[in-house]
């Protein structure tokens, strides 16, 4: 311990330690000096010189003296990276290019691993979150499994109170609430929850309390819980908030209790990916009657020491149970089948919520993975070949008395001081890259788990990152300078050696930059296959005329309070006036509405059944239109008739057929399909329509999914639920305006009703595809940087060639060898390891671009229209960093290359 504390005294105490050595050696000095003089006679200056000859080499003293003061390690490490960043500076050109290429590779890896630590790692801001599962159900069909993830209120209330291997079970649902009476109306993404919910997540607000349970439930009938994003923004942060008043889809609610800052709940659905956060909780106890419409998520907590499976066992029993639905067995609100056994599923809150973005992020995890080791490649390839010239500097050495292990430790020194700079580059690159991309990352693929920081477990995996890098790059140049080859190099660099190059050195990069071409053409088909799905993608029509020569299409949509229109008569009397107001503004040359606009979240749909015929398996999107809603859109009628100012409550009930029900119920084609009768069950069974019109397929959701059945039916005809969401459709040449107009004259007719959505027909189906967009430009990313790091590497490798063989090549020259020849000579090298490199990339890229099947959209993994284009277009850039060197070597003048050797 003494031993230690004295080194460490020393360490920071170095200073005063050198001056009173250098005291000490000149006082030695200076009394053997005197003691010469007095017993030789020697005049001043011989005395001293004579007294440095018996005293011996001062440098060698004070090392001596040092030795029990220091940390020998320590200080051997420290001369050697004092020696890394010398040598680093006099070679500038080799710095910036490894620094750059590091900081890109460790860059980018740290930054996807920061956002996929994110979404799909870090806990929860709750309580044991492990323990909290969310409820699905499953059931076997003779088509497959049909899986849903909510349930019927009846459902809930049989199950919460029976359910033994669960603390709690709560139920919420997503809504739209419209705050209003603070300001501009909003519209606010909400959550309905069961009064348990937060003693389920095991949360508490930070200013005031959670819902009442139990038979007190009822008197928060009216409460509100708020997050503490509306609070400070909508609220202004008012201290005393708790017990005040607010209006919620023109209801007053007491604010019973603000959440605190670190709370986020996104609801999650299934292959269409996170919904907003919620910034208002309302509760809802869903007893009796009262939504029974409704689709409830539920979410539950395990008590401790209970599993999955066993929850999921106990759960399945009880959903099958006859007494759990007044009904018999559970029917999903006509999903599921009576007469099959229906599964319950009780999967991790966590893994639910990051089931859409988890594949993404572990392809893109890999793909930046592929760049690091691309780019540690490369820098590895740049310290072979700096290795190589610094021959002499290592001769010296060796001759002074160093061994392979200093030297091979010095090497390695020099890795750790180079990936330690590229790191802390690749940190900075990384935190301007989170805060620059995630603004173009679609919201659906970002579930609520928590802000994307580069944190202490991000800065670990970057730690990890950087041993990989100076690993990969320090220990293929230390093994070099280990093996008995480069030895007999260092003995001979002087003279052969420099006239026939390095050759195990030569091969080993040349497999380094074949590598290299192989990674990058994996990345780079991956890539292309992701171009060529979105370009198939985007080229599928619509069905729809969303912009011509008359202008393009704006939607504007509202959802209108249920408690505010409590009735069809009130509903249709406002979209009759609004409607009315909106056809005269000017600029609309159409216009109309349909409470579930193409390309939008909403999207109803049910069975259906044709008179006389035996029931379909299709199910049907059910939208509601009004009159001249096919004429704004563009959309062909092929039979019939639109929808008239006549199809009123009072008329015939009557429905327009979309191509796709007549392909397949209807052999005659559109004739046969007017004048017969349609119904519609969606919650329960409809009326009969007589169809009157057939009208062209478009597609509803996505481009990907296939053209959907469609039965439509006029918007003052209907008397459901669902016609509180309304989306008024205008054909104008002038969007911007019109949207203006729109919002001024609902604001007339409803002053504290906000506008959900404004947006044009193309901007919808532009969101549409934003997710594979995404995933394309961000692979495409990537594959471009391999490549320029690829690149580099070849024009490198070739540079180095093309200087190593100055003399051989002059001699060619000289015995008579044409430019063309040379410059074939050295294209001809390049090619042999870019084609190399390709055919160990195409058997990768083979196998590796399967885990894009999910991605892909009328592409096969193994297209051969992307592996032939990638393929020549890489060996082209082959061959283009390949020129220059080529073109270098082809000048060299043979009378000057033969006198430099």
């Amino acid at each position: 311990m003494g031993s230690v504390l004295r080194r460490l005294l020393f360490f920071f105490q170095r200073n005063q330690f050198d001056r009173d050595l250098e005291d000490e050696l000149r006082l030695h000095e200076e009394m053997k000096a005197h003691a010469l003089a007095d017993a030789d006679g020697m005049s001043g200056d011989e005395a001293r010189a004579a007294a440095r000859r018996r005293i011996g080499n001062p440098l060698r003293l004070r090392e001596q003296s040092r030795e029990p003061w220091i940390f020998a390690t320590v200080e051997t490490f420290a001369q050697d990276v004092r020696h890394a960043l010398r040598s680093m500076r006099r070679d500038p050109a080799f710095t910036f290019t490894a620094l750059a290429t590091l900081a890109l590779g460790i860059g980018l890896n740290t930054a996807i691993f920061s956002v996929a630590y994110g979404v799909l790692w870090r806990p929860l801001p709750y309580p044991n979150p492990d323990r909290l599962v969310i409820v699905s159900s499953a059931q076997q069909t003779g088509t497959g499994v049909r899986t849903f993830s909510t349930w019927p209120p009846v459902t809930y209330e049989g199950l919460r109170p029976r359910v033994t291997t669960l603390d709690h079970l709560a139920a919420y649902t997503s809504i739209d609430a419209q705050f209003t009476g603070r300001g501009e109306p909003l519209q606010v993404p909400a959550l309905d929850v069961s009064p348990n919910f937060f003693a389920t997540l095991g949360v508490n607000p930070a200013r005031g309390r959670a819902f009442l349970t139990g038979a007190a439930a009822a008197d928060d009938d009216r409460a509100a819980i708020v997050s503490d994003r509306l609070w400070r923004t909508s609220l202004q942060a008012d201290p005393a908030i708790v017990g005040q008043s607010i209006t919620i889809d023109g209801v007053p609610r007491t604010v019973v209790g603000v959440l605190p800052p670190d709370f986020t709940f996104r609801l999650v659905i299934p292959r269409l990916g996170a919904l907003p956060e919620a910034d208002i909780f309302l509760p809802n106890r869903w007893s009796g009657d009262t939504g029974s419409n409704a689709s409830l998520f539920l979410l539950g907590r395990l008590k401790p020491g209970v599993t999955q499976e066993r929850a999921e066992a106990e759960l399945t029993a009880l959903v099958n149970d006859p007494s759990i639905a007044p009904t018999g067995a559970l029917t999903m609100a006509g999903r599921f089948s009576s007469n099959a056994r229906t599964l319950a599923r009780a999967g991790g809150l966590q893994e639910h919520g990051t089931e859409s973005a988890r594949p993404l992020l572990l392809i893109v995890l890999g793909a930046v993975s592929f760049v690091l080791l691309i780019a540690c490649v490369n820098v590895a390839n740049l310290q072979m070949a700096r290795l190589t010239a610094r021959r002499g500097e290592l001769s010296v050495r060796m001759a002074l008395g160093a061994g392979r292990r200093r030297i091979v430790r010095q090497l390695l020194t020099e890795a750790v001081v180079l990936s330690l700079l590229g790191a802390s580059l690749g940190v900075l690159l990384a935190w301007l890259a989170i805060g620059a991309t995630l603004p173009l990352v679609p919201q659906s693929l970002l579930p609520g788990v928590g802000g994307f920081v580069i944190d202490g477990r991000v800065m670990v995996f970057c730690l990890g990152l950087t041993l990989v890098s100076t690993l990969l790059i320090g220990l293929v140049p230390a093994l070099r300078v280990s093996g008995a080859a480069f030895g007999e190099g260092l003995a001979l660099h002087a003279g052969a050696a420099r006239t026939t190059g390095d050759r195990q050195g030569e091969r080993l990069r040349t497999l380094l930059v074949a590598g290299q071409i192989a990674m990058t053409l994996v990345l780079l088909i991956g890539a292309g296959l992701l171009i060529h799905s979105f370009v198939r993608l985007t080229s599928v029509p619509t069905g729809f005329e969303s912009s011509g020569r008359e202008g393009v299409v704006q939607t504007v949509k509202v959802t209108l309070p249920e408690r505010l229109y409590d009735g069809p008569d009130r509903i249709h009397a406002f979209a009759r006036d609004v409607l009315d107001r909106i056809r005269s503004l000017p600029g609309v040359t159409s216009a109309s509405l349909i409470n579930s606009a193409p390309f939008q979240m909403m999207f109803i749909q049910g069975n259906f059944e044709i008179e006389g015929q035996p029931e379909p398996t299709l199910m049907a999107g059910t939208p509601k239109i009004d009159a001249g809603y096919f004429s704004t859109m563009g959309i062909p009628v092929l039979a019939g008739r639109e929808f008239t100012a006549q199809d009123t409550a009072a008329a015939p009930k009557v429905a327009i057929l979309s191509e796709r029900i007549v392909r397949e119920c209807f052999p005659g084609g559109p004739r046969e399909a007017l004048g017969r009768r349609v119904r519609v069950s969606v919650i329960d069974r409809g009326d009969w329509l007589t169809v009157v019109g057939v009208v062209a397929d478009i597609r509803q959701r996505s481009l990907a999914q296939d053209v959907q059945p469609m039965i439509y039916a006029p918007f003052q005809q209907d008397r459901s639920g669902f016609l509180r969401f309304v989306s008024f459709v205008a054909r104008t040449a002038t969007p911007a305006s019109v949207v203006e107009g729109v919002r001024a004259e609902i604001r007339r007719v409803a002053p504290d009703l906000p506008i959900e959505s404004a947006v044009t027909m193309d901007e919808a189906v532009a969101a549409s595809v934003a997710q594979p967009r995404f995933q394309m430009v961000l692979l495409a990313l990537f594959a471009v940087s391999a490549t320029l790091i690829a690149t580099c590497g070849l024009y490198g490798l070739m540079a180095y060639a093309v200087t190593q063989r100055r003399r051989e090549i002059g001699v060619r020259m000289a015995l008579g060898a044409q430019r063309r020849d040379v410059l074939r000579l050295v294209l001809t090298r390049a090619l042999r390891i870019v084609v190399a490199g390709l055919i160990v990339g195409l058997a990768g890229a083979a196998g590796v671009t399967r885990v894009l099947q999910t991605f892909l959209f009328g592409v096969t993994p193994t297209d051969p229209i992307v592996f032939t284009i990638v393929t020549l277009l890489l060996m082209a850039v082959g061959l283009m960093a390949a020129w220059l060197p080529a073109r270098r070597a082809t000048r060299i003048d043979p009378c000057a290359a033969l006198r430099a050797e």
